[in-house]
């Protein structure tokens, strides 16, 4: 008996091991990938396409067909919504600016009610980013509009031939959902039940998020800082989690994961100037993805923020590779602007806790 729950241990050490590296590899090898297409072919937003790539990587499952699908069509009717309604709007800026804020407040409370959160920034982002570009361009809004588009489609594709690429070992557990946001149990895979919150805790979460990212949202349309907008997309990827205020350690964790990220952006940018080579860009993606992928599928808690990290990378370095940004001190212009999108969300979080610390909105 002994020996044979020795060996069964061994065996699901194993299982769980094969499972990781499988895991890892689909993460660098898609990261660098999707870069390599992106960034070649570099249409608007296409910097997107790794961060997406990426993020949904993360997830303990690869995402169903169906899924996909339906990711793609929502998505795609998000852009079409923002295209063709928000974008004539702009002639009326009173009405644009209430029906954005009404927008916001519902995909905010969508998120909170369990609709994927990546979904929901993709929307956020079509909602807000495209209108800001038509402030200044109508035809460079509709381009955003089918670049982020197409981005996505990219990216979901990456995902399969990565998947395909490093396959999960047959006897991984069918339990796992796509979604499932963690692990549980010291790093074990298991289906997470996460309870969906009561109506009225959902739209105080969502109110939350609409306090910190619609004032924001308003002042860039209001004076068209579209050369900004790298600040909105990173404050927006952030919104989506209304608990930086509760926790101000998970807060300073953020602050130092983009930092990291900026710094790991100049790093490459260095070593592209002493060897400028996009091949050579490549391999410094594929080790980036290699040593991040290994740290957040160990279940460590550095592993969470390193997702936050790797999207400020190509947030930052993507437009300058791109050529979209001009190199040299554009490249820590934007270091500066990721990590003011950062503090801003974060203050903006921990100030709102404070303020209705003890309220219903607080409490919530």
């Amino acid at each position: 008996m002994f020996a044979e729950a020795v060996g069964l241990g061994v065996a699901r050490v194993d299982i769980e091991w094969a499972h990781r590296r499988a895991q890892i590899f689909r993460l660098a090898f898609g990261m660098t990938l999707s870069a390599g297409i992106a960034l070649g072919l570099a249409w608007p937003l296409s910097f997107i396409t790794p961060v997406l790539t990426a993020k949904l990587l993360i997830r303990p499952r690869v995402m169903p067909v169906k899924a996909a699908v339906a990711f793609v069509v929502l998505l795609g009717g998000s852009v079409l919504l923002s295209a063709t309604i928000l974008l004539p709007m702009l002639r009326y800026p009173a009405v644009h600016l209430l029906l954005t804020g009404l927008i916001l407040f519902l995909l905010f409370y969508a998120k909170a009610g369990g609709v994927n959160p990546l979904l929901v920034v993709l929307s956020l982002i079509a909602a807000l980013v495209i209108p800001l570009v038509g402030t200044v361009s109508l035809a460079l809004a509709e381009a955003v509009a089918w670049g982020l588009t197409f981005a996505t489609v990219v990216a979901v594709i990456m995902v399969y031939v990565s998947a395909a690429a490093f396959p999960d070992p047959p006897a991984v557990g069918r339990t796992i959902r796509w979604s499932d946001p963690g692990t549980r149990d010291g790093g074990k895979k298991g289906p997470v039940d996460v309870a969906t919150p009561a109506p009225r805790a959902r739209a105080a979460l969502a109110l939350r998020s609409w306090i910190v990212l619609y004032p924001l949202a308003v002042t860039m349309q209001l004076y068209s800082l579209e050369e900004y907008a790298v600040v909105l997309i990173m404050a927006t990827l952030l919104a989506v989690e209304p608990d930086f205020g509760q926790h101000l350690a998970k807060g300073k964790g953020l602050l130092l994961a983009n930092l990291a990220g900026g710094l790991v952006a100049v790093v490459i940018f260095n070593f592209l100037v002493s060897v400028p080579s996009f091949t050579f860009f490549l391999l410094l993606v594929l080790l980036a993805g290699l040593w991040s992928g290994g740290q957040i599928f160990s279940a460590k808690p550095l592993g969470k923020l390193l997702a936050g990290g790797i999207t400020a990378v190509f947030l930052i370095l993507g437009p300058v590779v791109t050529g979209e940004a001009e190199a040299g001190g554009e490249l820590y212009t934007r270091v500066v602007m990721i990590m003011g999108a950062v503090a801003y969300v974060v203050l903006a979080f921990g100030l709102l806790e404070r303020l209705t610390r003890g309220t219903r909105l607080g409490t919530s």
